[in-house]
This record gives structure tokens, sequence and C-alpha cells, in this order.
């Protein structure tokens, strides 16, 4: 037979043990479900900021430097004709308001304007912006040159390239307007952004 010993205990010293486990469950519970509401806390604050957090993050000096910037652009904007459909351009076909020549004087003035300014610019997405809509303005200017035929025109001259004219190269040509057009609108699109940008 074995005999077990126990320290015999009364029901007040049970019940305290019990509650001071409880107590200390609780606090550890309140302890964790803080934490989590804290972190919960946080974490919807930090989202708010997101969202709240202005759409520009362009400083004071970046929209003075990029309000000239425009400027210069807006000039090359005035002078060419932009499209919002094929139909428009199948329906109007011209690319400018402004004679080849007049333009690439603008584009010569708003180039070295434009590239004394993008240096300064710290926000990156004004930068590209505007970065972005003269390189456009540049590449459809050069299309333009290339389909450019001055009024006068001498025979010789134009029979002895005509013997020389693919039909590829005759599509080519002839297609040129087009991506004269669609450089122009790039442009636009890409002025357009930088504006939005700086209001």
């Amino acid at each position: 037979m074995i005999l077990r010993l126990y320290k015999p205990c009364n029901a007040k010293e049970l019940s305290d043990a019990i509650r001071a486990t409880d107590a200390f469950s609780h606090c550890e519970l309140m302890h964790r479900l803080l934490t989590l509401l804290a972190l919960v806390l946080v974490t919807f604050t930090c989202a708010q900021a997101q969202r709240t957090k202005p759409r520009v993050n362009a400083t004071d000096n970046d929209r003075v430097a990029a309000t000239r910037a425009i400027a210069a652009l807006s000039q090359l904007d005035n002078d060419v004709i932009v499209y919002r459909s094929l139909g428009e351009f199948e329906a109007g076909r011209k690319l400018a308001t402004a004679s080849l020549a007049t333009f690439q004087a603008h584009l010569r003035e708003a180039t070295g304007e434009v590239e004394s300014i993008l240096p300064r610019l710290t926000d990156a997405r004004l930068k590209s912006s505007i970065s972005n809509a003269l390189a456009s303005y540049r590449d459809g200017a050069y299309w333009w040159e290339k389909i450019y035929q001055p009024r006068v025109i001498h025979v010789s001259e134009f029979r002895s390239n005509d013997n020389d004219v693919t039909p590829s190269a005759s599509f080519f040509h002839a297609n040129l307007p087009y991506t004269v057009a669609i450089h122009w609108r790039q442009a636009n699109k890409h002025l357009q952004r930088a504006v939005r940008h700086v209001r």
C-alpha cells in the first residue's frame, strides 16, 4: 500500500491561487490586445498618410523652374496641331500653324531653356515629363523636316530623285505625316502631365 502525502490546503488558498492566475492571464491578454490595437492604429495612420499625401511632390523651387520650362514648351505646343484621333488627322492633314523654320527657331530656344532647367529639378516625375515632352517635339521636328517640301521644286532635281524611289520608300514617306502627328500628340500628353504636376 502506497501512501501519498498532500499538503493540505483550504478552499481560500486555492481560490486565491486561481484568482492570481486568472489576473495574470487577464493582464497578459490585455497587453496583447493593446499591442495589436497599437499596431493596427499605426498601420491605419500610415495608410491614411499615403492616401492624403499630396499628389505633387514638387518643391517650390521645382515649381518655379518647371513653370519656365513649361512656358517654353507651350510655345512649341502652340506652333503645332495636336489631333485627338486618326479621323481628325485624316480630315485636317495639316501638321502645324507655324512654318517649319519658325518651329525650328522656337525649338532651339526651348531646348536651350529646358536643358538649363532640367538638371535643377529634384522631382523625378516632373523632370521626366518635361524631358519627354522636349524629346517628342524634337522627334516630330526631325520627321517633319524629312517630308518638308519647299514651294519651288526644280524639275531636274525631281526627275533625278524620282528614279531612286522604291515602293517601300514611297510607303514610308507617305506615312511620315502620321509619325509627326503622333509625336505632337505624345509631346502634348507629357506637357499636360507636367502642367498638372506643378499645380
